[in-house]
């Protein structure tokens, strides 16, 4: 399918790869990326075919975040419409980070405002040495507000504090020690560096890790009542699941179990 905002591709391994596809802009988001990226991500969650995602960028640029045309845009029109232009990354934030299969960041550039709230829902983000980020928001007047809930879910309240409130400029290494990214390698490895994280993800069955993402934001969001009848239960599920009879028989007869897949290099 042809988009005007995005790229797509599928291995047949099962990485596939999104593309935000609007170079000549920085890959600067507007509400048809929303709207295409929206779609897509849907399909991408019932995809069976598809076991990880990259999250990248075209050109020079991850994301420079919001295009400032079509926020300007918004100005002039009715409140009801504005507050349904604005929900779309919030809804487009939140399908990422609830999406079944993990979630690569390829960070290939700079990632400013929303771009950076892109890298804070990945599961792994890989970035180059060289790149920059920045929450410039409060230097123009604005608020990174759909953002906030991710970006301060993964650097924390005080990280968030030092880079939110002046919109500094701060390098890979900073971010890496915000807990932003996970890895920070030189823009030559850096393809080889996110195909490596793909091959693991690969090895694992893909039921248990849409359900361990699951696990993993209920256990953070709830106390320890709850979780403990939610982690028993599932328990009781997983022992009677084909993936977990499947993949303790390949481990106790020595072989490979049934989802995993030749190695395909990421193009």
């Amino acid at each position: 399918m042809a988009y005007e905002t995005l790229a797509y591709d599928l291995r047949p391994d099962g990485v596939a790869t999104l593309r935000l596809n609007r170079p000549e802009a920085k890959n600067a988001m507007n509400g048809t990326m929303y709207d295409e990226a929206r779609a897509l991500v849907a399909d991408i969650d019932r995809d069976p075919a598809v076991r990880v995602l990259v999250l990248t960028g075209t050109g020079s640029a991850f994301c420079s975040g919001g295009d400032f045309k079509y926020q300007q845009s918004q100005a002039a029109r009715p409140e009801k419409e504005r507050l349904a232009e604005a929900s779309k990354l919030a809804l487009w934030l939140g399908e990422l980070d609830r999406l079944s299969k993990p979630v690569i960041g390829r960070i290939n550039g700079q990632a400013y405002g929303g771009g950076l709230g892109l890298v804070s829902i990945c599961d792994v983000a890989i970035v180059h040495a060289e790149v920059k980020f920045c929450l410039s928001e409060a230097s123009l007047g604005l608020m990174p507000s759909m953002i906030s809930p991710y970006v301060v879910a993964k650097m924390g309240l005080s990280n968030s504090r030092s880079v939110f409130l002046n919109s500094r400029v701060f390098d890979a290494g900073e971010a890496k020690q915000f807990g932003l990214v996970h890895e920070v390698v030189p823009e030559e490895h850096l393809d080889a560096a996110v195909e490596r994280q793909a091959q693991l993800f690969l090895r694992c069955a893909p039921g248990a890790i849409a359900a361990t993402k699951k696990l993993v934001a209920q256990v953070n969001t709830h106390g320890a009542a709850e979780n403990f009848d939610y982690t028993v239960a599932l328990v009781a599920q997983m022992w009677a699941s084909e993936e977990a009879a499947e993949g303790i028989a390949s481990f106790l007869q020595k072989r490979e179990p049934a989802w995993r897949k030749p190695q395909t290099a990421l193009a």
